[in-house]
């Protein structure tokens, strides 16, 4: 696992690329400047489509949020319908998620004692 920030990371390969090309002749085989400078590349890459993606992404949950709101508001406006054309307590209205009037908790009044008072 990567223990480092991929920023820092990108900064020491640009630094050790330049050193290697700095150096030339007597490195070890396998080791160049050019394969770090196609690792640089591959990682940027990634993390430009990356980005690309994250903004997609917040595109689409934005897209999602404005889309619930208005479904959450034609609810609320079919529902208020329901209810001013069949009434509070039809069974039109209980079948369109309103609660029926009937149905609704009766309100208890509050005995204040003398203590509360």
């Amino acid at each position: 696992m990567l223990t480092v920030s991929i920023p820092k990371l990108l900064q020491e390969a640009h630094a050790i690329k330049e050193a290697l090309e700095q150096m030339g002749e007597g490195v070890p085989a396998g080791i160049s400047a050019a394969e770090m400078g196609n690792r640089i590349d591959a990682l940027e890459n990634i993390i430009s489509e990356l980005d690309k993606v994250n903004a997609q992404r917040t595109q689409l949950v934005n897209s999602k949020a404005d889309v619930a709101e208005r479904a959450s508001d034609y609810i609320v406006q079919v529902r208020a319908v329901i209810k001013g054309i069949k009434g509070a307590d039809s069974s039109e209205y209980d079948m369109v998620g309103g609660t029926r009037a009937s149905e609704r908790k009766k309100p208890k009044r509050k005995v204040w004692s003398a203590e509360e008072g």
